[in-house]
């Protein structure tokens, strides 16, 4: 047996209600991989395996404390991700001894700030519902979008960050989620895709969950997914309740909305191992 190489690059195996990441940092060496190494690092069994990678890097802007990129499975680079950003600001926060920091992605600045135990809050700007925002091809009424997939119908649409398309339904559990959600989320509408969510509204104070990602997979939990669900419900006039908790598969996000339509996302991180990637993997 050849010996084996602990000398790689070393990366973290972080989760945010079981949507998982693969976290390096990359502000003293830089970390720029191709899409196939992204790939095989992401996949679970031949690589670390993850929902995304993502890389640490220097701010590029005075106010902020850290840049995140974040890196999707098939390669492509993706604008927000609240469950990563959680995670990502955690680690900032534990290095830096601060309470609070601002971390730059592609979607924007997001501010963090620890809260109870091993949770994070985020505090994110107010949404974009505009048709060029989502982006949409086309002028639309984003309340209702003339949509439709078996049981997913005339969804909302907004921009937390990221494209989001929300649809509601009877029962979350019912819906075969991966049959009918790909049709909405491929649809000529959305020139660069969007996340489709699919809530059920338990009580006004409450919402069920899961979310069909971009490119294209389940995960256990979305927080840009929970945020664009809430907005949804208030925009709809399902509920008038300024904080909602979030349902997923893999656990609980509570969401404020604040007067300007402002977002507080608040939710947990974990840590699940470390270790090094392997020389072909860097």
């Amino acid at each position: 047996m050849a010996p084996i190489n602990l000398s790689g690059r070393p990366f973290l195996k972080m989760h945010g209600l079981g949507n998982d990441f693969v976290v390096v940092d990359g502000r003293a060496e830089p970390f720029k991989p191709a899409s196939d190494i992204i790939r095989q690092i992401c996949d679970r069994h031949v690589g670390v395996g993850g929902d995304q990678l993502l890389v640490i890097e220097p701010p590029s802007v005075p106010s902020a404390d850290g840049r995140m990129r974040i890196y999707n499975v098939d390669g492509t680079e993706a604008q927000t991700c609240l469950n990563a950003t959680r995670c990502v600001v955690w680690l900032l926060l534990q290095e830096s001894g601060k309470d609070s920091l601002v971390l730059e992605t592609l979607g924007g600045l997001i501010e963090g700030s620890r809260s109870d135990g091993d949770k994070v809050a985020l505090r994110l700007g107010s949404p974009r519902w505009d048709w060029q925002a989502i982006p949409l091809a086309a002028p639309c009424d984003t309340l209702a979008l003339d949509l439709s997939s078996g049981p997913l119908a005339q969804p909302t649409a907004v921009n937390v960050g990221n494209p989001h398309l929300v649809c509601f339904v009877e029962s979350r559990d019912a819906v075969d989620v991966p049959r009918w959600a790909p049709a909405i989320q491929n649809s000529p509408l959305l020139p660069e895709g969007a996340n489709i969510g699919i809530a059920e509204l338990v009580s006004p104070d409450r919402l069920r969950l899961v979310v069909w990602e971009r490119p294209g997979i389940l995960t256990q939990a979305c927080g840009s997914g929970a945020c664009a669900a809430v907005l949804a419900a208030r925009r709809r006039g399902l509920t008038s309740e300024e904080r909602v908790t979030v349902d997923m598969p893999g656990g609980i996000l509570q969401v404020d909305i604040h007067d300007d339509e402002s977002i507080t996302l608040t939710g947990p991180i974990a840590i699940a191992f470390s270790g090094r990637l392997p020389g072909d993997l860097q």
